[in-house]
C-alpha cells in the first residue's frame, strides 16, 4: 500500500509536475479586462448629446464555478431581481460558449451598486466564479431628443462576434446597434480607426483561495474612443421634436388616426442637417442597459413602430409639395413660361384629369402656386411630359439615396415609363396621360422620405446645387485633437436655369402671402424673413384607407427668400392638411432658427377645410 501511494506521490509531483504547476499558477492569476469608454457624442455647440457614466457589473464565469446550481441560485437571491432568476442564469452561461469568458448577469447604477458589491463580498465564498467590475455605461443626458439618430447600444450577438471577428470582440461588449453608434463603431480614415470604440485595457490579478483579489501584477490603461461634433443644434432639435409631439397630439384629438410625423430642417448651402425628427420618439437610455420587460410593447408595437425613423425610411407621396418640382419641370421644357395661363373650373376636370379643390379661373405660374391650383399643376406637367419630370426630380435627388449618414436609409419612388413598364404587365404597363396628370400634382406613383423633400427644396433654395446632406462634421481624439474635418458635397448641378429658379422661388414666397395657404402661419413675420413655402394635401394611398377622408399633412418651406439658409420639409402623417398640421412644426423651427418669438400651435386645429 505505502508502494503504492509512492508511485501516485512520484507521478503527481515529478511526472506531472509543470501541468500541475501550471493549473496553479492560472487558479491563482486572473487577466481582468477594462471596458474602454465609447467616445461622446455633441451638438455643433458642444452640447452634450451621448456620453458614458460608471456601472458596477456583475459577471460569472462558468469554467470556475464547480456547482452551477447552486451559485446561480444564491446569485438570483442577492441580486433580488424579478428577471433574473436562477434559471436564466444557468441559461445564461449556457448560452456562453467561451466558458473561459464572463458572462454579464446584471449592471447596477453606482449608487445601488455600492450597496451590492458590499453584499456580494460578504458572500464572497458561495459565490466562485462571481466578479464585480467597474464599467462604463452609454448614457444620453437629454433622453430622447435626437434618439432616431444618435442610435442605440446593446450587448453584443454572436452573429456579432462572428462577423466582427477581427475587431476581437467579447462576449460582455456592448456594440452600436442602430444610428450613428453603429455607423460609427468602427470608421476608418485610409488605415486609421478613428470610431467611437476604444481600446480596453486589462489588470493580471492575484487572487487567494476564496477567489478575493490579492494583488495586481500588471496593467494596461483602456484608451477610450473618439468623439464626433454633428452639424445639428440641440435646441433646434429639441423645438421641432416637441411641436412635432404637440402638433400630433392636437390633431389626434380629430382623428386618431394621427399617430407619426417626421421633420428635417437642412443648411440650403452646405447639405449639414440642422434637426431631424421622427415620432413617436425613441430614448436611447431605454436600451443602454437591456431593453426592460415594460419598454417592450412599446417598442415592439406594430402600429406606433418607434424605432422606425421616418425622416430617412418612411416614404411618402408629397402631395402638392412636388408642385414647385412640376414648375422647374415645365418651365425647363421650353414649351411654357410663367405667364401662361390655364383655366381653372369644371370644363377642365374632364377625365382622366382630377379635379381640383375650387374654381380658380384663369391661373399663371403665380396664382396657381399661391391657390395649389391642380388643374393648372396638371397642365404643366402634362406639357412638360414625363421624361422632362423625370429627369428634373433626378437632378434634384428624388427617388434615390441622399447618402446620409445612417443605416435604414430608403430610396423610395420617382416614377418613369421604364419603371411602370418592368412593374406591371399587360395594358397597366404602359405609361398613361393619367400618370403624368397625377404625377404633376404630387399623387400617383410618387413616394418620397422627408429628407429627400427636404433636399429638393433646398436644392431649388439656393439655385440649383444639389448638395449631400451630413451630419456628422468632425472627429475628436479623446486629448482634443481634430483627427477629421468633414466637408460639404456637392453632388451636380440640376440644368434649369437660374432665371426659372427664381420665378419658382417666387412663386413659392406667395404661397405666405394674403390669400396663399399658407399665409395665416408666417403673417406675423418680420419682411426680412419672409419665408416661401408650399403646403401639401396627400392621399395615403394606403390599404384600407377612405381616399376622400384620410390624407397625409406635408409642408415644405425654405428661408429667408431674399437669401435662403434653411429648408424645412415635415409630414404628420393622416394630417390632412400641411398648413394646419406640419406647417405648425415649420413655423415653431423657423421662429427658433431666427430667434423670433415663439407663438403656441392653436387649441384646435383647422383639419376640415379644402384640400390643397
Amino acid at each position: 500500500m505505502f508502494f503504492g501511494l509512492g508511485l501516485r506521490l512520484f507521478y503527481l509531483q515529478i511526472v506531472r509536475a509543470d501541468a500541475f504547476e501550471d493549473l496553479s499558477d492560472k487558479n491563482k492569476f486572473r487577466i481582468v479586462s477594462i471596458p474602454a469608454r465609447r467616445g461622446d457624442i455633441y451638438d455643433r455647440n458642444m452640447t452634450v448629446l451621448a456620453t458614458s457614466k460608471p456601472v458596477f457589473s456583475v459577471s460569472l464565469t462558468s469554467a470556475e464555478i464547480p456547482e452551477k446550481e447552486d451559485v446561480a441560485r444564491k446569485l438570483a437571491e442577492i441580486l433580488n431581481d424579478p428577471e433574473i432568476t436562477q434559471e436564466s442564469i444557468l441559461q445564461s452561461m449556457e448560452d456562453q460558449n467561451r466558458g473561459y469568458e464572463p458572462v454579464t448577469i446584471k449592471r447596477l447604477p453606482y449608487d445601488e451598486g455600492i450597496q451590492m458589491v458590499t453584499r456580494i463580498e460578504e458572500h464572497r465564498e458561495e459565490l466562485p466564479g462571481v466578479t464585480i467590475r467597474e464599467e462604463p455605461m452609454r448614457y444620453y443626458p437629454l433622453g430622447s431628443e435626437a434618439g432616431h439618430i444618435l442610435g442605440t447600444v446593446g450587448l453584443i450577438s454572436q452573429d456579432e462576434l462572428d462577423s466582427l471577428e477581427e475587431f476581437n470582440y467579447g462576449m460582455n461588449d456592448w456594440i452600436g446597434k442602430t444610428g450613428l453608434e453603429k455607423v460609427f463603431e468602427h470608421f476608418q480614415v485610409g488605415n486609421k480607426e478613428i470610431g467611437l470604440r476604444g481600446k480596453d485595457g486589462a489588470d493580471q490579478v492575484e487572487v487567494n483561495a476564496k477567489h478575493q483579489p490579492v494583488s495586481t501584477w500588471s496593467h494596461k490603461d483602456p484608451v477610450p474612443g473618439n468623439s464626433l461634433v454633428l452639424t445639428l443644434d440641440a435646441k433646434l432639435q429639441s423645438v421641432l421634436e416637441k411641436s412635432l409631439a404637440e402638433t400630433l397630439a392636437k390633431v389626434q384629438e380629430q382623428n386618431p388616426k394621427a399617430t407619426a410625423g417626421a421633420g428635417v430642417l437642412i443648411n440650403v448651402k452646405t447639405g449639414a442637417i440642422l434637426a431631424m425628427a421622427s415620432a413617436p420618439s425613441l430614448d436611447p437610455n431605454d436600451f443602454s442597459n437591456g431593453l426592460s420587460k415594460d419598454k417592450v410593447s412599446y417598442y415592439w408595437d406594430e402600429k406606433l413602430k418607434p424605432t422606425f425613423n421616418r425622416a430617412i425610411s418612411g416614404t411618402y407621396p408629397p402631395g402638392s409639395t412636388f408642385k414647385p418640382l412640376t414648375a422647374v419641370a415645365a418651365l425647363s421644357s421650353g414649351k411654357v413660361n410663367d405667364q401662361d395661363t390655364v383655366y381653372c373650373g369644371p370644363s377642365a376636370w374632364v377625365r382622366p384629369r382630377a379635379r381640383c379643390t375650387a374654381v380658380h379661373g384663369s391661373v399663371n405660374l403665380y396664382s396657381a402656386m399661391k391657390v395649389s391650383c391642380n388643374t393648372y399643376f396638371q397642365e404643366m406637367g402634362y406639357r412638360a411630359g414625363i421624361e422632362q419630370l423625370y429627369k428634373t426630380g433626378k437632378e434634384m435627388g428624388l427617388g434615390q439615396l441622399t447618402g446620409i449618414e445612417l443605416p435604414g436609409e430608403v430610396q423610395g419612388l420617382l416614377p418613369n415609363k421604364e419603371w411602370k413598364e418592368s412593374s406591371f404587365t399587360g395594358w397597366e404597363s404602359t405609361w398613361r396621360p393619367y400618370d403624368t396628370f397625377y404625377m404633376s400634382m404630387g399623387q400617383g406613383y410618387n413616394l418620397y422620405t422627408p429628407i429627400q423633400l427636404a433636399n429638393y427644396i433646398a436644392t431649388l433654395a439656393n439655385g440649383g446645387t444639389h448638395m449631400k446632406p451630413y451630419l456628422v462634421d468632425k472627429i475628436y481624439s479623446p486629448d482634443n485633437k481634430l483627427l477629421y474635418q468633414f466637408k460639404p458635397k456637392e453632388l451636380n448641378k440640376i440644368s434649369a436655369s437660374p432665371e426659372i429658379l427664381t420665378e419658382v422661388r417666387k412663386a413659392m414666397s406667395s404661397v405666405t402671402d394674403p390669400g396663399g395657404t399658407a399665409y395665416s402661419l408666417f403673417k406675423e413675420f418680420p419682411p426680412e424673413i419672409k419665408v416661401a413655402a408650399k403646403t401639401g394635401t396627400a392621399q395615403t394611398g394606403l390599404a384600407g384607407d377612405d381616399k376622400d377622408k384620410d390624407y397625409h399633412g406635408l409642408f415644405v418651406a425654405f428661408a429667408p427668400y431674399d437669401d435662403p439658409e434653411v429648408a424645412f420639409a415635415g409630414i404628420i402623417e393622416y394630417g390632412y392638411h400641411g398648413s394646419s398640421s406640419a406647417g405648425y412644426v415649420a413655423k415653431a423651427v423657423l421662429e427658433e432658427y431666427f430667434g423670433l418669438k415663439r407663438e403656441p400651435i392653436p387649441d384646435t386645429l383647422p383639419l376640415n377645410m379644402g384640400v390643397e
